[in-house]
């Protein structure tokens, strides 16, 4: 079976459903398609970064420029479309809902990638990652600040218990009303206190401020999806480490907590790979995760997020403008800093209901106002998309057919080729005229796919290309740290027998009962 038949879009479900099923065939299926978009373009070190236009010991070594992979545009910027009219293209005229893809895939995909992808806030060529999936969202980007997030005992993180169920700590003391906020003493260094107040939580209600929890990032606490994933991940933290504390009583409290570390980035990564990719792909075919596949693969190299990877994950339409929450329809606004409807309504009502109902469809012409529009009360702030089109236009991307061509797909001929939508063929071609001028970020966008897709063909391959050579790289996959020794025998246990989110939500249930959890609309 050729991964290009797997992969294509000519495998139909029932296919896939078959080939699942048999552990041989979805091993070796699953083999050929992670080397299939792993190989789509030439391994790292890739010889550019954004310090400069040319090869460089610093283009070469120095992580904290984010990498690139093509050479800079030679456009002169003064030839491309006004940012506004570029940025307009996005702009919801009508909510198109996706195939089968649930909000609580769109809650996910935000809170997995704001880990890794994180640009510089003062130079934009740069970026503030450790360029690994780290579960950074719940230990912090380093030691220092995973130390404050540590309970000091028995290997778990800190937490308090609201209504008998457990969350992170609040991030601020207690206050009286008219006193300014304060950071709870032992998280005083956890973040920058004048970019949270002034940045992050500048539009967030000041009665919201009271229950910012005390988590691994600045946006930790900027929408519900956030908040539930980190409270999720925390409380199967501290579940693990009760139970290696129980089965090593004899191991201190850095041992448990480390060796409870390292079973969780297992855990997020078998997840990842074997539902969080096996959605974005055709028919939801079911990818393995196969252990030790980068031994021998010529692209088990270093960890170096790209500036493409950063831009191409901005999937800002996939938030309807409304929901159903409790049989009542409401804006999507109501999951923007609002910790305190986690803590009334609980994690797994959140959960279930946001898995019932259908993110929008990824594309132009499809993005909230929201994050296209700048905020009345803030009109001196770029809106998030056009700081996304701001970011492209400073990394000087190359145009959407260099990179087909670069991924291996062929160049298209014609804006009808492009995508089927003759308004959008009409604004692209005032735009910019000619296909091959449509910018790599539009054209991703606009790109058309058929309804067992959820993204056109070359955001689909990027995206696989640097989620597989991302995440079989981690170090804890390699053939000599996967094994008892780096996760314990009760440890390799629970890593074997986890595979979806749904399994993590139940076990951390406080009712007990089976709670829906899937990125897939039935």
């Amino acid at each position: 079976m050729k991964s290009s038949l797997l992969l294509s879009g000519r495998l139909p479900w029932i296919g896939a459903e078959v080939v699942g099923r048999i552990p041989l065939a979805r091993r070796q299926a699953s083999r050929l398609a992670i080397e299939k978009y792993a190989n789509a373009v030439p391994p790292r070190p890739r010889p550019l970064t954004l310090a400069a236009d040319y090869t460089t010991w610093t283009s070469l070594t120095d992580r904290t420029y984010s990498g690139r992979h093509l050479p800079p545009s030679a456009t002169p910027p003064e030839e491309l479309p006004a940012v506004g009219d570029v940025v307009s293209l996005f702009r919801r005229t009508r909510d198109i809902p996706s195939t089968d893809t649930s909000v609580w895939f769109a809650f996910f995909a935000q809170w997995f990638t704001d880990s890794f992808l994180r640009t510089n806030r003062k130079d934009p060529r740069k970026n503030d990652s450790n360029h690994e999936i780290d579960l950074c969202q719940i230990y912090g980007v380093n030691q220092a600040k995973t130390k404050m997030l540590r309970a000091g005992y028995g290997g778990r993180l800190d937490s308090q218990v609201i209504d008998e169920e457990e969350y992170p700590p609040f991030l601020f003391a207690e206050r009286k009303p008219g006193e300014e906020l304060r950071f709870v003493p032992k998280f005083e260094d956890l973040h920058d206190r004048e970019y949270l107040l002034e940045t992050v939580l500048r539009l967030c209600p000041d009665e919201q401020k009271e229950s910012v929890f005390a988590v691994g990032l600045e946006h930790g606490n900027s929408t519900i999806g956030n908040t539930v994933l980190n409270v999720l991940f925390l409380r199967e933290h501290n579940r693990i480490a009760g139970i290696l504390e129980s089965a090593y009583p004899d191991w201190d409290d850095d041992r448990l907590f480390e060796t409870t570390r390292n079973i969780m980035i297992v855990i997020l990564l078998k997840i990842v790979i074997e539902e969080y990719i096996k959605h974005i792909g055709p028919f939801d075919f079911p990818i393995e995760f196969v252990p030790f596949m980068a031994d021998k693969a010529p692209w088990n190299r270093t960890n170096w997020c790209a500036i493409e990877f950063n831009l191409l994950y901005r999937w800002h339409s996939l938030i309807p403008d409304s929901v159903v929450f409790d049989s009542q329809r409401v804006s999507t606004r109501i999951f923007v800093d609002n910790n305190s409807l986690v803590i009334d309504r609980g994690i797994e009502s959140i959960i279930d209901q946001c898995s019932r109902q259908k993110a929008s469809r990824i594309g132009l012409g499809n993005t909230p106002a929201f994050l296209v529009d700048r905020h009345p009360m803030c009109p001196d702030r770029e809106s998030v998309e056009e700081r996304t089109v701001g970011l492209m236009r400073q990394a000087r991307l190359r145009s959407f057919n260099d990179y087909r061509e670069a991924f291996g797909l062929g160049r298209l001929t014609s804006f009808a080729e492009l995508t089927g939508d003759v308004e959008v063929q009409q604004k692209l071609a005032r735009l910019y005229g000619d296909v091959d001028a449509v910018e790599w970020y539009v054209g991703i966008f606009a790109e058309d796919y058929p309804r067992h897709r959820m993204m056109g063909e070359l955001l689909t391959t990027m995206v696989a290309h640097d989620a597989f050579t991302q995440a079989f790289t981690n170090p804890l996959l390699a053939r000599n740290v996967y094994n008892e020794d780096t996760f314990s025998k009760v440890g390799m246990r629970i890593i074997e027998q986890t595979h979806c989110l749904q399994q993590i939500v139940e076990r951390n249930s406080r009712t007990g009962q089976k709670v829906y959890a899937s990125f897939r609309i039935e």
